[in-house]
């Protein structure tokens, strides 16, 4: 499989895209390698790890590092399982990015490849991205694919669910539970056709009818100081939000949603027990002081917090960025983060 751009929506670190992938230049973690893999024994091409009994159950991670050649699988921000891997060849690189699960196929046959098998495929990208089992030479040899060995991709193709989050980056980083969730609970996803406009920003949406059901993600911009909500995809929701010392960049982070609510934390919704999060920094900064600067920095409207409070779940996204989320107003682009 070749690299591609997805054909639904995504977005840059610094702000949402247009729909074409572009050149990734930033990395998704800022963390050494050595702190990033808590120091584990190196794993020779084709072997792997799996204790999925270190956490039985909770939202999955899967975070796949080129420069390590490694993937590693979370589940409730527990370390369950690591495997090498083999990313795209020079010339056909593997995007980095936040992805999403599209399409999974155990007997999976390429149409870009002559019939080529793909054992345990689950698609990244309508255009060519996926991962599957495959060869693994020990360095980066596919046409942009993440290669797996044949055991492991079948025991990860049995624990992974349509929708979920495969984050590629070029280090390896491990996320962090804090005991203080994000402020910004609350926050929002961008796609194609529910692009945030220049025009809009400063107003407050709330339309759910726009799409009734499915997956809820947020994406909070901090030169926007706007909160984004999709369904789907689909943009059902924004409210301006006030940021303490706007002329302060906030951190840029992706944030998953954990099981269980955090009791010792205060709460972000009135009358609502705050939530656990695990949290990758995008700008290398320490995870736990993004998540307590954001709760320190930020304040939601009290109704539209009340609106979206029960909307995020287990498993659940939230994006923030520091730049624009709008074409008009967005600096230039560098680490991609993906939803098709």
């Amino acid at each position: 499989m070749k690299p591609g751009s997805p054909s639904l929506f995504f977005f840059t670190a610094a702000a949402l895209l247009a729909a074409s992938l572009l050149p990734c230049e930033a990395q998704l973690f800022g963390k050494k390698k050595k702190e990033a893999a808590n120091e584990q024994p190196e794993l020779a091409p084709g072997q792997f790890e799996w204790h999925p009994e270190r956490s039985p159950s909770g939202p999955l991670l899967i975070v796949v590092s080129i420069d390590d050649q490694v993937a590693y699988v979370y589940r409730n921000a527990v370390l369950i399982a690591r495997s090498t891997v083999s990313t795209g060849a020079p010339g056909h690189d593997t995007p980095t990015g936040v992805f999403t699960i599209l399409q999974k196929n155990k007997d999976h046959e390429s149409s870009i490849y002559k019939g080529a098998k793909m054992p345990n495929m689950q698609r990244l990208t309508w255009t060519g991205i996926a991962m599957h089992a495959g060869e693994l030479p020990g360095y980066p040899a596919s046409h942009g694919c993440i290669r797996l060995p044949l055991e492991f991709s079948s025991k990860l193709f049995g624990i992974t669910d349509m929708g979920g989050t495969v984050v590629i980056t070029k280090k390896a980083a491990a996320p962090s539970a804090s005991s203080k969730p994000a402020t910004i609970l609350l926050s929002s996803n961008v796609e194609p056709g529910s692009r945030p406009a220049a025009q809009f920003l400063g107003q407050t949406m709330w339309d759910p009818k726009r799409s009734p059901e499915g997956p809820v993600n947020f994406l909070l911009s901090g030169l926007d100081r706007t909160l984004y909500v999709y369904r789907n995809g689909i943009l059902i929701g924004q409210t301006p939000v006030h940021i303490e010392r706007p002329d302060l960049p906030i951190p840029a982070g992706v944030f998953l949603m954990l099981e269980g609510v955090d009791e010792q934390a205060a709460p972000v919704v009135r009358g609502k027990a705050a939530r656990p999060w695990a949290t990758l920094a995008l700008d290398g900064g320490s995870h736990g002081n993004a998540v307590q600067e954001l709760r320190a920095r930020l304040q939601i409207p009290e109704d539209f917090g009340k609106r979206i409070y029960d909307l995020a779940q287990p498993g659940t996204i939230l994006l923030t960025t520091p730049e624009a989320s709008t074409p008009e107003t967005r600096s230039a682009a560098g680490f991609t983060i993906m939803r098709p």
